[in-house]
């Protein structure tokens, strides 16, 4: 889910035949190969800004002291060489911006290709990159993350970076991704589970793909219930860690206490759609307009749910 601008430079759509990326001079488009299922149908990214400009593989605005951009890839034959190349290109194109949220479409997540699910193929290739550019201080620089499956063969990639260094925030429930053990891969997955931009006159807070996971390890295999409530605890515990723990109310979006944003749930099994939405909607109260579904495949094959967030909230009150 991105922060709704009605200006923004960078749009994001659903129900694509094939996942392409335009752009028309002052706007560029990321059209997914994903099916939508209910909430919004377009997203934006991004603020104002004069051209989107190509830079490699990847369309960028840069809007102040922020910078928007996407790619998309070829990545049929495997997904480590992919990954590490587009990420390369994506931190030197940052160049000195900090990156603060990506979101990964991964063409056939779990399937398994060369002894390895390409998944974990897209994790080597992620951390390589990372680790070429911060060494052994890597962990320090992983913006927040999600990576969901797309259908075709190229893997997509949309990134927000800006000139302040975010707060990164992790949950004690949680192991961190990035100290997950070898079960999970030869590498672990680079992100950290959200971050908080503290900007003059408000703040922007970035949920990552949040799933059952307690520990390392998955929770409600087949169980849809379960799997809802763990990932609702664990994004309760996130967005009070990051000090806006109102976002999951939705009398608190119509006080005011929160300033835009909203929610975004993958569901593996579209007819799930029904159950996750009176899940979601009779646990928070929000408002059908700040949730949107769409079916993707999860990182974890046992899982069939991932929730994340994007809000704009008014700073603390001194």
């Amino acid at each position: 889910m991105a922060i709704q601008t009605a200006d923004s430079v960078f749009k994001v759509s659903y129900d694509a035949r094939r996942t392409e990326l335009t752009s028309l001079g002052r706007e560029a488009e990321l059209r997914l190969a994903m099916p939508w299922l209910a909430g919004a149908f377009a997203e934006h990214l991004g603020g104002p800004a004069g051209m989107v400009l190509r830079r490699g593989p990847f369309m960028v605005a840069e809007h102040g002291d922020q910078m928007t951009g996407a790619a998309i890839v070829p990545a049929s034959d495997g997904l480590e060489a992919a990954a590490e190349g587009i990420y390369r290109e994506l931190l030197a194109t940052c160049g000195e911006f900090h990156l603060h949220r990506i979101w990964n479409y991964v063409p056939r997540i779990n399937d398994m290709q060369a002894g390895l699910e390409r998944y974990q193929q897209f994790n080597i290739g992620r951390w390589v990159a990372f680790e070429e550019r911060y060494g052994r201080d890597l962990r320090a620089f992983l913006p927040a993350a999600s990576a969901v499956g797309i259908k075709g063969d190229h893997l997509a990639l949309m990134f927000s970076a800006g000139k302040r260094r975010p707060l990164f925030f992790e949950n004690p429930s949680q192991v961190p991704a990035y100290h997950y053990p070898p079960d999970y891969g030869p590498r672990p997955p680079g992100f950290a589970r959200g971050v908080v931009i503290e900007e003059a006159d408000a703040r922007t807070v970035f949920l990552s793909g949040t799933a059952s996971i307690e520990g390392h390890r998955s929770v409600g295999e087949g169980d849809w219930d379960l799997q809802f409530r763990t990932t609702l605890h664990n994004i309760e515990t996130m967005l009070g860690r990051m000090g806006v723990p109102e976002a999951l109310h939705g009398d608190a979006w119509r006080r005011g206490d929160v300033l835009d944003g909203g929610f975004k749930c993958y569901l593996r099994h579209p007819e799930s759609l029904c159950v996750m939405q009176e899940f979601f909607f009779e646990h928070t109260g929000l408002d059908e307009s700040r949730v949107s579904f769409v079916q993707a495949d999860i990182c974890r094959r046992e899982l069939d749910l991932e929730i994340e967030a994007a809000i704009r909230a008014p700073l603390p009150r001194a």
